[in-house]
């Protein structure tokens, strides 16, 4: 924290007492001062990211409305340890684009640690989801035309690390939410169906803590990366600086992947309350009583053997006709139904005998499902909360600069918690908006 001597000040509000009390606990030592080479003396890096945190505090969507705040509000500018000089909007766009993203990560665990110490998380409940990040290039505004918009290989100039990602919204009927899409493609016109929006930009990658529904990791990444590629990772490194023994972990539908409930039942010895994907569940199959497949004509198949398929175990089975002379003869060496691949063979199909991870999952129609499943709503509280900080629109454009982007958001989020608890509110740990009033005790 700076010092400064407040009799520079010829008022001290009581709410700048209020955000030293947030920034006394939010330790930026490992971020180090910038020496100078030449020309005039640099800004202090700890007091630039202590301004940006304060510029989410306040929801100020641009650093051009920041370097104005700080001008015209001396008093808070003494407080961020600002002296005399005030930095230009360059400095706090040099600041996000050559900070390292690992440097501000430091800093989140620390908070992360200290709310673990302070009793705000325990890690019963991890729920894991993403948001979306809209790069700011032209290819994202419907109002321009560029030839192959969406074409994947071809990335925009304006923000080269963007790549091409996709969401869905359904039954949208109000004004407001159609002015939020101003910026997206959407594929049908249909207001009351179910849409698919492309972007270009990034995805923020987060683990909350149900209980608390405080982000204990986050990640940013293109936006082509899929969810079920990123949990893995994510738990990983979670486990290298936070050692927690989750009983359950939650996630939707995109992640319904068969190692990624194998990773989180033996790797993290947790339950897995994932929805079934349909997507890849057929619903024709049919078995005998003793697991023998049942082609479409009514027949019986014929086992041919078992192989291995990417880890799986599966028993082959093959058309009876074709491959059984006693059973050839009585239907005249013909398919009755007159299938296609008859004459090339005969059809052929399979049947997973080793354990599936997908299929033994607790069933989604079961009340304990819906009763843990039902936390994951803190996921959509706690993603309200950061996109009040304009974390869905990045100032700038980058993977490095958006990444650090969205970190300060976290950094903010929790450094708002950690100030909750010092002040002996610990219910006030998610007020965000009205923070002040709150801390204040009114």
């Amino acid at each position: 924290m700076p010092n400064f001597s407040r009799e520079k000040l010829l008022f001290y509000p009581a709410r700048f007492g209020l955000y030293e009390s947030v920034f006394e606990h939010l330790d930026l030592s490992i971020i180090k001062k910038q020496l100078p080479k030449r020309g005039r003396k640099p800004f202090c890096r700890q007091t630039i990211c202590r301004a940006l945190v304060y510029k989410n505090l306040k929801a100020i969507k641009t650093l051009s409305e920041l370097t104005f705040e700080l001008s015209t509000n001396l008093g808070i500018s003494y407080v961020l340890g600002f002296d005399k000089r005030l930095p230009s909007r360059h400095r706090f766009e040099e600041f996000l684009h050559k900070t390292p993203n690992a440097l501000l990560q430091e800093i989140r665990k620390q908070q992360i640690k200290t709310l673990v110490k302070l009793g705000v998380i325990n890690g019963k409940y991890l729920s894991i989801d993403s948001t979306a990040i809209v790069a700011w290039v032209k290819q994202n505004n419907p109002k321009v035309f560029v030839e192959g918009k969406f074409d994947k290989t071809k990335f925009p100039q304006g923000d080269p690390d963007a790549r091409l990602g996709f969401m869905s919204l359904q039954k949208l009927k109000s004004n407001s939410k159609e002015q939020q899409l101003d910026l997206f493609q959407s594929s049908s016109n249909n207001k009351t169906e179910k849409r698919i929006i492309y972007f270009w930009g990034y995805r923020n990658h987060v683990i909350f803590d149900s209980l608390s529904e405080l982000p204990i990791f986050e990640n940013t990444l293109p936006a082509n990366v899929f969810d079920c590629k990123v949990i893995i990772p994510s738990f990983k490194e979670l486990k290298k600086y936070l050692r927690l023994k989750p009983q359950g972990v939650i996630a939707d539908a995109a992640y319904d992947a068969e190692y990624v409930r194998k990773y989180i039942r033996r790797s993290l010895k947790a339950k897995d309350f994932i929805p079934i994907n349909p997507r890849s569940r057929k619903q024709d199959i049919k078995l005998t009583p003793h697991n023998t497949r049942v082609c479409i004509a009514g027949f019986e198949m014929y086992p041919w053997g078992k192989f291995k398929d990417r880890g799986r175990i599966r028993r082959k089975f093959v058309c009876p006709i074709t491959h059984s002379k006693s059973i050839a003869r009585k239907h005249d060496y013909r398919c009755p139904v007159n299938h296609p691949r008859f004459l090339k063979g005969g059809c052929y199909a399979y049947v997973r005998v080793d354990k599936s991870y997908r299929l033994d999952a607790i069933s989604p129609k079961s009340e304990y499902f819906k009763k843990i499943y039902r936390m994951r709503s803190g996921d959509e509280r706690g993603f309200s909360r950061l996109l009040s900080f304009y974390m869905q629109q990045p100032i700038l454009t980058g993977l490095n600069a958006v990444a650090n982007h969205c970190t300060l958001a976290h950094i903010s989020i929790l450094a708002i918690a950690i100030a909750a608890v010092k002040a002996k509110q610990s219910d006030k740990t998610r007020y965000i908006r009205g923070f002040l009033k709150y801390l204040l005790g009114k």
